[in-house]
Formats: C-alpha cells, structure tokens, sequence
C-alpha cells in the first residue's frame, strides 16, 4: 500500500512537469510566429514606402525637367534599404540611319539611381511602376522614366533611368521644307556619387539644357529616318517620317539634353 501511495504521489508532478513544458513550447512558437508575422508585415510596409519615395523622387525630376536652375528636394525616411546614384551607368548610343547613310549623334553615359530595398516576401521583379522595357520611345505620352524592380546582389533593387524621346516634324525655310528630328534626353551624369542609409534628403536639380544640332542635305527622296538606340545590351528602334522637296531632302537634327543633377542636402 505504501509503494502504490508513491507513485500516485510522483505522477502528479510528472504531470504538472510535463504540462508546464508543453505550455512552454506552445507560447514560444506562438511568440515567434506572431513576432514572424508582425516582421513580415512591417518589410511589406516598409517596401511600399521606399517605393513610393522613389516613385516621388521620379515626379520631383519630372516637374524640374527643361527648366534650368529650378530643384526640387526629396526626403527619404529609414525604409531599411539603401539609395545609390550611378552617373556612369546606362551608356546610351544614338545612331540615324537616313537609306545608306548611318550617322552616331549620341555615345555617353546617362545615368542611373537605385533603391536597393528591405527585404521582404514579396517578389515583384520585372514590374515597371514608370514606363516600360522599350528603349526608346517616338510617343511623349508613354513617359521618359523607367522604373522597375530588378534582382540586386542581396536584395531586390528599385532602379530609376531615363530613355530617349524622338520626333520629327516639318518646317518651312526660305520655300524649302525642313524636317525637324528632335531628341530629348534627361541625363543624371553629372549626379554627386551618393549613398544613404537611413533616413536622408537629396536634391535634384537642373543644371541646363544643352542643344547640338546638325543639318544634312540627301540628293533624292528619302520618307523617313530610322533612330536607333542601344543601352547595356539592349536595343530599341523608332520609325520617323520625313518629306522631300523635289529632287533633295533637307534634314536638321537636334539633340537635346537635359542635365539633372542629384546632391547631397546638409
């Protein structure tokens, strides 16, 4: 009768043992996946931020653009990512082709920002949140920003570049008809070489506008120029119609840049 006493005695704290350790392991999990989700749900938060700054960023460019001496500042808060300017990335080459004849009126870099974001369960590679993958456009509606996410080292990457805009028209001199090929281009070269983390504010500015023009004159009939444009390996061509004047076809073309600069704010 004693030994059967013990034991009934020892199983009550057995249980209680094994209970209390059960309830343990079932709070600590239920911590860590509440704590998981809560984390989870704060990177979700945090990369809609930082691309809505960027996003921001882009239209403080756009209001500036092709109107010197104007800036505007973005502030950035702590979206735990990091911003980086690269004025030497996306060489932009820009070559004409009117029948025969190939001309280069572009070859130089035209820049880039980044956005290296919080990681987070969110996969959007490939989405272009400005423009889209051509790399040059004939259509000022379709917007000179691209803005897309693409796969970083570590992380997914906001990247902001700019492509090349062409149109051409008709114009009247001396009783000829000239055809106008114009070029727009929004180039952040001249960008201070940057990197923030945290919280951070940055300017962009416009420093100028510069115009290289360039006349040709083609004995015969030529209907239109192709524009072609090759950046980091990819390339993208546009279609412009032109006219003749009997026997000879008059064309200028202007290049036309607008310098961006991105600085540091104190």
């Amino acid at each position: 009768m004693d030994v059967k006493r013990t034991n009934k005695g020892l199983a009550t704290p057995v249980s209680l043992s094994f209970l209390l350790f059960s309830f343990t392991i079932l709070t600590v999990t239920t911590y860590y996946f509440v704590m998981s989700s809560v984390d989870t749900k704060a990177n979700k938060v945090s990369f809609t931020a930082a691309k809505n700054a960027m996003l921001s960023l882009e239209s403080s460019i756009k209001s500036i653009a092709w109107s010197p001496g104007s800036s505007a500042v973005q502030h950035f808060k702590d979206y735990y990512g990091t911003f980086e300017t690269e004025p030497d990335a996306r060489r932009l080459l820009l070559n004409l082709t009117f029948g025969s004849s190939n001309y280069v009126v572009f070859n130089s870099s035209l820049g880039r920002l980044k956005y290296e974001m919080p990681p987070a369960d969110v996969n959007q590679v490939g989405w272009f949140l400005r423009g889209d993958k051509r790399v040059i456009i004939n259509q000022s509606f379709a917007g000179m920003a691209q803005m897309y996410i693409e796969n970083g080292e570590d992380s997914q990457e906001l990247r902001l570049s700019y492509r090349p805009l062409a149109v051409s028209y008709e114009d009247s001199q001396d009783g000829s008809t000239v055809n106008i090929v114009r070029i727009y281009l929004i180039n952040l070269n001249s960008s201070e070489n940057l990197w923030f983390k945290g919280s951070f504010r940055v300017k962009a500015r416009c420093v100028n506008v510069t115009v290289e023009t360039r006349n040709y004159n083609f004995s015969g009939e030529v209907s239109f120029v192709i524009v072609r444009a090759s950046v980091d390996g990819d390339e993208g061509t546009v279609y412009l119609p032109l006219s003749s004047s009997g026997n000879f076809t008059l064309v200028k073309v202007e290049v036309l840049v607008c310098n961006i600069r991105l600085e540091e704010v104190d």
